[in-house]
């Protein structure tokens, strides 16, 4: 047991090794003063503090402060606008998710805690604090939710009628909920005038994977030690998760193993992908359904991205709590990108 939290450590924090990558795009001095480039695409929490921009490839980079432009945009993707949050965080680099009677921001912490904010020419940016968390008291478990959101949303859209219930219905925040609500408010405002929402052309990349490799099982059952080596074939999608990391992805797949005697696999869960073209990291942690969630995997390897080409290798380690068995699962792959 102890090996196989080990392991989850080393994959998680593997995971969250994001590779930067250069994208085209520009800074904006001021809100008119455009300079086009190159962007350095980093995690939420590193975007939000500063940015590394440079003209041309080659070019010495110049990394600029929210405090020192406007904001800044990559082509046809996210658009960051510097603004003072509050005393604990100064000025950011905040998401803007849209434009319109009520504009909407997003951030992410360090720690992977998700922001939302929303601001109106006659009120200053506010944050729409939303908490969903167990709590332990008294023997027992208690789930509370924070909701002075709703609150929030309320006070800002007080001067149109028609979005009560709706803020009422309102089980969370998250993007879609809050560009969706925006939206609303924005169209009973002002009637035919559109608003204008960042980042919607961003299309989510499906990858398709054909792997295969040899499985290497030990197992210990009544006092007897088995082993058992055997080759298989797997095909799996991959669903990128833009909402968290333009690298993460959501996987299912399909086993065949060679030998008839074995049964068939079904893994789903996570993988990390770093896009940017050449030599790449990637790490995985799934589940084989096929198991009924017995067996766990845990994976890391390199791979080389030409085009939407993606020739890979990975070592998985599989394991059990419930069960004593563990195993070595070598592979060697190729994923293409379908979109």
């Amino acid at each position: 047991m102890r090996l196989k939290y080990t392991l989850l450590l080393i994959t998680i924090a593997s995971v969250t090794l994001a590779q930067n990558e250069w994208k085209p795009g520009y800074i904006l001095k001021t809100q008119q003063d455009t300079v086009w480039g190159s962007l350095l695409n980093k995690k939420y929490s590193k975007n939000a503090k500063s940015i590394n921009f440079r003209t041309n490839e080659g070019e010495k980079e110049t990394t600029f402060l929210p405090s020192e432009i406007y904001g800044y945009r990559f082509t046809n993707g996210k658009y960051y606008v510097s603004k003072y949050v509050d005393s604990t965080h100064g000025m950011l680099f905040l998401e803007y998710l849209i434009n319109g009677e009520l504009d909407a921001y997003f951030y992410r912490d360090e720690y992977g805690g998700n922001h939302y904010y929303i601001e109106k020419d006659s009120l200053k940016l506010r944050e729409l604090k939303y908490k969903n968390e167990m709590i332990y008291e008294d023997g027992k478990t208690y789930r509370k939710k924070t909701i002075e959101y709703k609150g929030v949303l309320d006070f800002y859209t007080r001067d149109t009628e028609g979005l009560k219930k709706d803020i009422s219905n309102l089980s969370g925040i998250d993007h879609k909920s809050l560009v969706s609500f925006a939206k609303k408010y924005h169209e009973l405002s002002c009637g035919d005038e559109s608003c204008i929402e960042y980042g919607k052309d961003v299309k989510r990349k499906l990858l398709f994977s054909v792997d295969f490799g040899n499985f290497s099982l030990s197992s210990t059952y009544r006092s007897k030690n088995n082993r058992d080596n055997y080759q298989y074939i797997s095909a799996s999608f991959y669903f990128q998760q833009i909402e968290r990391n333009e690298n993460l992805f959501f996987l299912i797949g399909f086993n065949q193993f060679l030998d008839d005697k074995k049964p068939i696999g079904i893994p789903f869960g996570i993988e990390y992908i770093d896009l940017q073209p050449g030599l790449g990291f990637n790490g995985s942690y799934t589940i084989d359904l096929a198991s009924f969630f017995l067996l766990h995997y845990f994976g890391a390897g390199f791979h080389y991205k030409i085009g939407n080409l993606i020739l890979k290798t990975k070592i998985r380690i599989a394991g059990t709590i419930e069960l004593e068995i563990a195993g070595v699962q070598p592979s060697f792959g190729i994923m293409y990108s379908i979109r």
